[in-house]
């Protein structure tokens, strides 16, 4: 198999296991609430990153270059990269407690919103015409997912904007960890491929998220048998989704690569689509045509707007 096939192959992945981790999610926080549980999706956060920093741990290692960067070159970035995409993720799970995983993953598009604004306003960094339209799309995408019965509760829409903010500042600071390592190993006499300083840069994340949970998991021990399956199956959909996705910006590139992860909301519109088909109504309500068809649309149009941002066809 040649690499676009194979990029092409890893991206859909990491797409599809995304949309999965948000169900995953969603279904147990309603099980255990049903039960009368408080404090489910924290549990769920904590324990999971802390079964994916047991994999990432040894991971450092593995990967670890045989020339070492300074860690001066990577503790910052990495410690932001880290706090910023927790707090995307805790504002996600909020958002997910109060509204389908079909209706909002396709809204994590608005992250391209977050993006423009950061670049434009604070880091002074101009946007081309074209850019500005794919955010237009983007708008216009929301409003088609807002409008009808079908729409986002308000305080669920605000948790996605808090979550697709705190998403996109951690991105700005994935790409500086990424380079301050490429530098620091430079910097030290040797060289570092982007690949690989990618691949570090995922597992030097992963394990420091997980040893921030470390004192919340102990705190609030024992933990249900529920918990440890839920978190075990979110951790290993989030972390095949990671590993597909830095595989394939390793294949295919940055910009092809987020083209690709951008399908995640059409699948889970389509995930969603088949669990209310077969039953699931509480975790995804049936609905009728003209709402699917919008849904489907919004999250086709966003996938757009994501592209057309990101290729210059100049």
């Amino acid at each position: 198999m040649t690499d676009l096939p194979l990029g092409v192959a890893a991206g859909l992945t990491a797409a599809f296991f995304s949309a999965v981790s948000y169900l995953v999610s969603r279904q147990h926080g309603l099980a255990q609430r049903a039960l009368g549980r408080q404090g489910v999706a924290l549990r769920l956060l904590a324990i999971a990153h802390l079964l994916m920093a047991a994999v990432c741990m040894p991971l450092v290692w593995a990967v670890w270059p045989a020339v070492p960067p300074g860690w001066r070159s990577f503790a910052i970035p990495v410690s932001a990269s880290a706090g910023f995409y927790l707090a995307g993720q805790s504002a996600l799970f909020a958002a997910l407690r109060r509204a389908e995983a079909s209706r909002i993953a396709p809204l994590l598009g608005l992250k391209l919103v977050m993006l423009a604004v950061v670049v434009s306003s604070l880091l002074g960094h101009e946007l081309d015409p074209r850019q500005w339209l794919a955010v237009g799309l983007s708008v216009v995408a929301a409003t088609l997912l807002q409008a009808g019965r079908g729409g986002v509760p308000p305080a669920a829409f605000g948790f996605v904007l808090v979550s697709c903010f705190f998403f996109a500042i951690s991105d700005l600071w994935i790409v500086r960890l990424i380079d301050g390592l490429q530098a620091g190993v430079a910097a030290a006499g040797g060289s570092l491929s982007r690949l690989h300083a990618g691949g570090l840069a995922m597992a030097l994340t992963y394990a420091l998220c997980g040893i921030v949970f470390i004192p919340l998991v102990a705190a609030l021990w024992p933990h249900p048998r529920a918990d440890w399956t839920a978190s075990a199956t979110y951790a290993a959909a989030w972390l095949v989704s990671m590993a597909g996705l830095y595989c394939c910006f390793g294949l295919v590139g940055v910009v092809f690569g987020n083209i690709l992860q951008s399908t995640r909301g059409v699948m889970a519109v389509g995930l969603g689509l088949a669990l209310a088909h077969h039953g699931w109504h509480d975790l995804e309500q049936r609905v009728d045509r003209g709402t699917f068809a919008r849904r489907v649309a919004a999250a086709l149009l966003m996938t757009a707007a994501i592209a057309i941002y990101v290729i210059d066809l100049s």
